[in-house]
């Protein structure tokens, strides 16, 4: 009996042992966000989570950390180009820190306002020169999607006009192309960090912002923001990238199944904003805020009074100029 159980035992320990190696061996892969999993940016997450797992037959896995649950947007960038974190999707403004010639993204009417033509642009030259830029910054770009376009929320008044916008403390991300804007629009933009933005939209510090759709729901913000303007002035768009050392020393097929599911996130975002749209103005309609559509003119208003913001981006380097002048050879090329 004493001997029954005593091999009982070194069986068990047996196991034990043997589990603790497989999960030992696994490798982990830290994932960070600053949206919650409701999000675009979430449920695609989710779905690569399980891709990874399953193209490296269980030998990685992909820890998600939504919800600024690792801090913010800057701290997020400043660990992963640390390594203390090895991959994460957050709002490209946010990048311009590190890498000023991203802030070509959130230049205002520059994309083209429908997904397909708009992807075409992103997905061609501007990719590789911004993968370049930020490869020496120890990032490697996995991909550019969306959060969808960018609609304006408001507090106090619905924005129909410059006029109405004028003087109205507007919350932007930390980006000098998003400064320029509403500079140029007679406005006072004021940078809240995400996780704090409901309560500042809740007490007023700021008289509204601007964000794509899905994260408009998501983040509630119907709740404490009376008024929608579907501007559609700007591609409200994300960063995924890995640090670079750490995806150097990764084996050829660790790579490349870290290619492969974060390829199909992006794929799986931009989808999801692209049907998603639509439903979410009408859900927003129907919970809380008043919905407004720029029409042509209003639009032409805006626009116009954008252009400065053009020359002010390129002027601040070089780099800036040749940036913004691959967007517009491509928007040539493809006749948009």
């Amino acid at each position: 009996m004493k001997r029954t159980f005593r091999l009982a035992t070194l069986v068990l320990i047996g196991v034990l042992a043997v589990t603790g190696i497989s999960e030992a061996a696994v490798k982990k892969v830290k994932h960070a966000m600053t949206v919650n999993m409701d999000d675009a940016g979430g449920f695609a997450a989710a779905t690569m989570k399980e891709n990874i797992k399953k193209y490296s037959n269980g030998a990685m896995e992909l820890q998600v950390f939504p919800g600024s649950q690792l801090g913010g947007m800057r701290e997020h960038y400043e660990a992963c180009q640390s390594g203390a974190i090895e991959t994460i999707y957050v709002a490209a403004s946010a990048a311009s820190k590190f890498v000023p010639e991203v802030g070509v993204l959130d230049l205002p009417f520059l994309f083209p306002t429908d997904y397909d033509k708009a992807w075409k642009v992103i997905d061609g030259d501007l990719t590789k020169v911004l993968a370049e830029k930020l490869a020496k910054q120890n990032f490697v770009l996995l991909g550019i999607a969306p959060y969808g376009y960018k609609s304006l929320h408001t507090g106090s008044k619905q924005v129909k006009s410059l006029k109405d916008i004028s003087g109205m403390k507007i919350r932007i991300m930390p980006s000098k192309t998003l400064e320029l804007t509403y500079k140029a629009w007679n406005a006072n933009p004021t940078p809240v960090e995400f996780g704090e933005l409901y309560v500042a939209l809740q007490q007023r510090v700021v008289d509204g912002g601007e964000n794509g759709l899905s994260v408009i729901k998501a983040q509630k913000f119907n709740e404490v923001q009376p008024y929608l303007t579907v501007s559609k002035h700007g591609l409200f768009m994300g960063l995924m990238v890995a640090n670079k050392k750490w995806f150097d020393k990764l084996s050829d097929s660790e790579r490349a199944v870290i290619l492969k599911a974060a390829k199909e996130n992006i794929a799986q975002q931009r989808k999801y904003v692209a049907e998603e749209d639509e439903k979410i103005i009408k859900y927003l309609g129907e919970n809380g805020m008043t919905v407004y559509r720029l029409n042509s003119k209003e639009t032409a208003e805006f626009e116009k009074a954008s252009q400065p913001v053009y020359k002010a981006f390129s002027d601040i380097s070089a780099e800036n100029k040749r940036t913004l002048e691959t967007v517009l050879k491509t928007k040539k090329n493809l006749g948009y």
